[in-house]
């Protein structure tokens, strides 16, 4: 660990907070969207293109196969899985995890950085009643454009430490693009591992490992 004292913790929303949605779910969504746009039977391998991690070129490409409009495909697919999701928390399908109850004895400000976007963090923080823990979130707005801001980028992350007025935060993340995002901004970040990604090879080095947000808390 760091000699230096944390003044902040940011934490991602998806895989930290509240559980990941079932990847089903998330495919559904998906093709309803191609529905939306005139697409009702599309590849499988553009299906998964726009289920999750998609980059821009990646949706113009798959777009142009259609013959549809990039940015249309693209709204079709936010609000549907925007509903999606909406839907697994109010069946209990996406559930906040139980060791989040130790932030409220965090003695430093809270933010959240996620690649989610925005509208459906703040809805799942809300039915979770939380929302008043975080002085700050990051996360997209249902744009083509935001896909340029997602992490490993860490544009996001900055903009939560400026949110929550620190300038040593320690960052908690379950993915590669975490730990990369956290060194771009030169943040200390911590791998939580969860039920879903115990055994995922991480090629990113993190400033440590844990295996429950109540070991993170005492590292601050």
């Amino acid at each position: 660990m760091a000699d230096r004292r944390y003044d902040g913790l940011l934490l991602d929303h998806d895989g930290v907070l509240v559980s990941l949605c079932a990847t089903s779910t998330l495919r559904e969504a998906a093709a309803r969207a191609f529905a939306d746009v005139g697409v009702p039977d599309p590849r499988p391998a553009d299906l998964e293109t726009i289920t999750i991690r998609v980059s821009p070129s990646e949706l113009r490409e798959t777009a142009g196969r259609y013959d549809v409009d990039p940015e249309h495909l693209w709204q079709r697919r936010e609000d549907r899985i925007e509903a999606a999701l909406r839907a697994a928390v109010e069946n209990d399908e996406k559930t906040a995890y139980d060791d989040i109850a130790c932030l409220e004895r965090v003695g430093v400000p809270l933010g959240i950085v996620s690649n989610n976007q925005r509208r459906i963090v703040e809805f799942v923080l809300g039915a979770y009643g939380i929302s008043e823990w975080f002085e700050a979130i990051h996360a997209r707005p249902p744009t083509v454009e935001s896909l340029h801001e997602k992490k490993p980028a860490p544009t996001y992350l900055e903009a939560a430490a400026t949110g929550i007025g620190c300038s040593n935060p320690l960052y908690v993340g379950d993915s590669e693009s975490d730990v990369a995002a956290g060194r771009r901004a030169g943040v200390d970040t911590v791998l939580l591992r969860r039920e879903h990604n115990a055994d995922r090879r991480i090629d990113a080095e993190p400033l440590r490992e844990a295996t429950s947000l109540d070991a993170v808390v005492d590292l601050l």
